[in-house]
């Protein structure tokens, strides 16, 4: 196993992780992998121009769990992390277009209380792979 370090500025998404993470197929997978019941979103990291490039050895060839998708959606790949001493998770959905400088961080409790961080906030996750 290898372990990626990836630094990157917190920034507010869209929503759509709230979203995904809602959808009974998707959490039933996030709950057999994690072990828990996931909080209700995600949190978003916009790497640096190194991480982007690290980005690219997250693969399902390299330690990435497939949330297998139900018809009309398209899949992810679950990759296991550490945010500060919790254990976390990376979510990279398998979507085109996706923006490769992003990161979004899943874990059993809202990430942004638990750490008191913002917007502009400049953290490092490491990610085995």
């Amino acid at each position: 196993m290898q372990v990626i370090e990836f630094i990157g500025a917190i920034y507010t998404g869209q929503g759509c992780g709230k979203f995904f993470v809602e959808l009974p197929w998707v959490l039933q997978q996030l709950k057999e992998f994690m072990g828990v019941v996931p909080y209700f979103g995600t949190l978003n990291m916009r790497l640096t121009s190194d991480g982007v490039e690290q980005r690219a050895y997250l693969t399902s060839q390299n330690g990435g769990v497939l949330i297998k998708p139900k018809n009309g959606y398209l899949p992810g790949y679950l990759y296991k992390a550490k945010l500060f001493d919790i254990i976390c998770y990376v979510v990279l959905p398998d979507v085109p277009n996706y923006s490769r400088d992003c990161l979004e961080i899943i874990a059993a409790e809202n990430l942004r209380n638990k750490f008191n961080i913002k917007d502009g906030d400049v953290i490092t996750v490491l990610v085995t792979v």
